[in-house]
C-alpha cells in the first residue's frame, strides 16, 4: 500500500464503521445467519386463473376462461409474483382439503402423514414445519381454517392434531364461515341460524367481521407483537371456497361482467374420462356464482395488500419470506364440474408464489413442476435449518435461487380417500393419469391446454408415456403408496412401461 493509499484508507475508516453500525439489521456480520420470518398465505379452493400474475403466463384464450375481459384484478398477489418466484406448474399433492394440507405442513405424502381423506387427524408424532421451526426458536402461529383435527366444526384451538403450532387461539378446524367475532370466551362464528347454531350466512358482515378481513386483522396483531424471535405465521382463509357469497361491496363488484361458460363446458360429443365421475356430478352454469367467486378473490387480494403494508410498516418486509398457495383449485364449470377432487388443471393446479427480498431468489416464472408436498422442506432450508426429519417432498430452495436442477422433474398426485381411484405423474408439459376405472390418459399442455383429448397411444407419445410411468414406478418404491398396489393401477402401469 502506498502512502497516499494508506492515508486514503484511514480517511474512510470512520465512514465504514458508521456504515456497519447503522446497518447491522441488514448485514449479517461475521457470516452469521439471519433467520427470516415466514408468512404463508393459504387460500381454499382457488382457481389459479383468477390471479393476474397467472393470466400473464397464459394465452388470452386460456387467461379469460369465462369470457373476453371477464377477469378480476389482483395487484397485491401480482406484486408478490413480480418481486419473487411464480410457479407456473404447481399442484396439490392430493386435490382435496385435508390430505393436501397434511402434505403441505409435513413434507410427507398424505398416507404417510395419516391423512388420506378429509376429517382425519394429523398424527401428533409427525414432525411439521411448525414443530421443527418452534424448536429452532421461531414463534409459531396459525390463523384460520386448519382441517387436520378430525370432525370438529368449527372447533377453535384444537387440542390434538394441531401441528405443533403455539398460537392457535384463532385456528378453527372446519367450516367456511363468513362472519366471525371475539367474545369474552374467545373467537366464535358470529352468524347463527334459527336454532342458534353457527351459520355460513354473510349476515351483513363488514370490514371488521367478514372472515377474510377478521383473520387478516388477527394476523396483523400477531406480526406486530413485540418479540425479537423470528416468526412462522400461517393465515389460512376459508375463501374462495363455496358457498359463493361475499360481503358488500364485493358482492356486487363484478355483476356487470358477462360470464360465459368455459370452452370445455357442454361438449357432450367428446369422450369423458371415467375417473371424472359420470353425469351425476354435472353442474349447471350460473354466471352469478362466478361473480361472487370473483368478489371473494378481490377481497382476498385487498387483504393481502394489508399484510404486505404491515410488513413494510414494521420494517421487516425484506427479511420476511411470503408464500402464497392453496389446498386445491376449483374447476368453476370447466368440464361441466365445480370444485375439485380430480386431476384436471382447474382442480389440481394451485397458485404458488414466493417472495423473499433477501433470499437471493431468481425473480420470474419457475416452469418445472412443483407440488405442495415440497413446501415444508423448501421453507426449512430457506430458514437455514437442516432438519434430520425424512421428507418425501423436495427442497427446491436452490432451484428458486436459480441453481439448475436435473432434467425431467416430476411430481406425483393421488386421489383423496381410503381407496385407490387414480394416480398421476406430471412433468413440465405432460400429465399421465392411471385409474381403476379407465385406460391410461395422457394430457399434453402445449397442444391441448383445455385437456379435451387423450394422447395415450398417439404417434410419438410412447416414449413420453414410458418416462412418466417409470417416474410413477420410482414413486411407488420411494413412497410405499398403497394406491400403487391396486391391481388395476398396476396393470395400467405395466401397460405404459411396455
Amino acid at each position: 500500500m502506498t502512502v497516499s493509499n494508506r492515508t486514503r484508507f484511514f480517511y474512510w475508516l470512520p465512514s465504514l464503521f458508521v456504515f456497519f453500525v447503522l446497518n447491522v439489521d441488514d448485514v449479517p456480520l461475521f457470516g452469521s445467519r439471519v433467520e427470516p420470518n415466514i408468512l404463508i398465505v393459504v387460500t381454499d379452493e382457488h382457481n389459479f386463473r383468477t390471479l393476474g400474475c397467472y393470466r400473464k403466463l397464459l394465452s388470452k384464450e386460456q387467461a379469460e376462461m369465462w369470457g373476453p375481459g371477464t377477469v378480476v384484478k389482483t395487484p397485491h398477489f401480482d406484486r408478490i409474483a413480480a418481486e419473487g418466484v411464480i410457479c407456473s406448474r404447481a399442484y396439490a399433492t392430493s386435490p382435496v382439503c385435508s390430505p393436501c394440507r397434511a402434505s403441505m405442513i409435513s413434507g410427507l405424502y398424505p398416507h404417510e402423514a395419516g391423512v388420506s381423506a378429509n376429517n382425519q387427524v394429523l398424527k401428533d408424532s409427525v414432525p411439521t414445519l411448525a414443530s421443527l421451526l418452534r424448536d429452532q426458536g421461531y414463534r409459531t402461529g396459525f390463523i384460520g381454517k386448519w382441517h387436520l383435527a378430525g370432525d370438529g366444526k368449527p372447533e377453535w384451538a384444537p387440542k390434538s392434531g394441531n401441528g405443533g403450532f403455539e398460537h392457535i387461539q384463532y385456528m378453527f378446524n372446519r367450516g367456511h364461515w363468513k362472519k366471525l367475532s371475539v367474545s369474552d370466551s374467545g373467537a366464535e362464528v358470529a352468524a347463527k341460524d334459527n336454532q342458534g347454531r353457527p351459520s355460513y350466512a354473510v349476515d351483513q358482515a363488514d370490514e371488521r367481521s367478514y372472515a377474510t378481513d377478521f383473520l387478516t386483522s388477527r394476523a396483523i396483531e400477531f406480526i406486530n407483537e413485540e418479540d425479537d424471535s423470528p416468526f412462522l405465521l400461517v393465515i389460512s382463509y376459508p375463501d374462495p371456497h363455496g358457498p359463493n357469497t361475499v360481503r358488500a361491496p364485493y358482492a356486487q363488484m363484478f355483476d356487470h361482467l358477462r360470464f360465459l361458460p368455459p370452452r370445455t363446458y357442454g361438449l357432450g360429443d367428446l369422450p369423458v374420462p371415467l375417473w371424472l365421475g359420470g353425469p351425476k356430478n354435472h353442474a349447471s352454469f350460473r354466471g352469478e356464482q362466478m361473480s361472487q367467486y370473483f368478489g371473494m378473490v378481490k377481497c382476498l387480494d385487498d387483504n393481502v395488500g394489508r399484510l404486505l403494508e404491515t410488513l413494510t410498516t414494521a420494517g421487516i418486509d425484506k427479511n420476511t419470506l411470503v408464500m402464497v398457495t392453496s389446498d386445491h383449485g376449483d374447476l368453476c364449470y370447466e368440464h361441466d364440474r365445480l370444485n375439485k377432487g380430480n386431476p384436471y388443471e382447474g382442480s389440481a393446479r394451485v397458485p404458488m408464489l414466493i417472495r423473499y427480498p433477501e433470499g437471493g431468489l431468481k425473480v420470474g416464472a419457475y416452469d418445472q413442476p412443483v407440488a405442495t408436498v415440497d413446501i415444508t422442506p423448501t421453507l426449512l432450508r430457506f430458514a437455514g435449518y437442516d432438519s434430520k426429519a425424512e421428507f418425501q417432498g423436495r427442497d427446491l430452495s436452490d432451484a428458486f435461487r436459480g441453481v439448475s436442477l436435473p432434467p425431467e422433474q416430476m411430481v406425483f398426485l393421488r386421489n383423496a380417500g381410503l381407496r385407490a381411484e387414480w394416480v398421476a405423474a406430471i412433468d413440465d408439459r405432460y400429465k399421465l393419469i392411471l385409474s381403476v376405472t379407465d385406460r391410461p390418459w395422457l394430457f399434453d399442455s402445449d397442444d391441448d391446454p383445455d385437456e379435451l383429448h387423450n394422447y395415450y397411444l398417439r404417434p410419438n407419445t410412447r416414449e413420453v408415456t414410458r418416462r412418466l410411468a417409470q417416474g410413477l414406478r420410482e414413486y411407488q418404491k420411494a413412497s410405499n403408496d398403497p394406491f400403487m398396489q391396486d391391481p388395476k393401477i398396476m396393470e395400467s402401469l405395466e401397460r405404459c412401461l411396455e
